[in-house]
């Protein structure tokens, strides 16, 4: 008969699993060849949880959190789309993980069908975005969160582990198109 411990070991490596496979099956527009923002944005909140710059489960749209998301889609980005952050932080709570906070007011919008279009209307409408409490709890794990951070890097961008690594070090956005700055210009500085 297997003891609690034994049984919440295996809660636990099916809860892991689940939400690699949550990782791996992101829904991601497909128009033009594979948007790589929401994983993107999922690498993003996992360097903010490992800097400790997100200690509690609530995900704000902050200017750190745009900046990290900018420097990761400077070296993972695709040229066919735009790096908008605010499409993913609305849209990623299709995964079923990803949860929105509305602002005071805003509970029956969020709560709608409606679509979000921009970075505005986001930042009008949701205070924070939160993770399942179980999934926040493994990201707070280096051995979790390494688990996690794999089966996300090798779905979407393949070949690209040790990358990753540079990118986390890295305090500068990499090779950076111009034509992407548009629009961005004040979270540069």
């Amino acid at each position: 008969m297997p003891n609690n411990s034994n049984k919440k070991s295996i809660q636990d490596l099916e809860a892991l699993a689940y939400y690699s496979k949550k990782f791996e099956r992101l829904r991601v527009d497909r128009a033009h060849g594979i948007a790589p923002h929401k994983p993107i944005l999922l690498l993003s909140v996992i360097e903010q949880i490992r800097k400790k710059n997100i200690s509690i489960n609530e995900i704000y749209l902050c200017p750190e959190l745009i900046q990290t998301f900018l420097k990761y889609w400077s070296y993972l980005g695709s040229y066919r789309h735009h790096p908008d952050i605010s499409r993913p932080f609305f849209h990623m709570r299709s995964g079923k993980f990803w949860h929105l906070w509305a602002n005071s007011g805003y509970e029956k919008l969020l709560s709608s069908k409606v679509k979000l279009k921009n970075l505005s209307e986001v930042r009008q409408a949701v205070k924070y975005a939160y993770l399942d409490e179980d999934l926040f709890e493994f990201l707070q794990s280096p051995s979790s969160r390494n688990s996690l951070l794999i089966v996300l890097v090798s779905r979407w961008f393949p070949g690209k582990t040790d990358l990753i690594e540079e990118i986390y070090q890295a305090d500068k956005l990499g090779d950076f198109p111009e034509y992407l700055r548009d629009g961005y210009e004040e979270l540069y500085q």
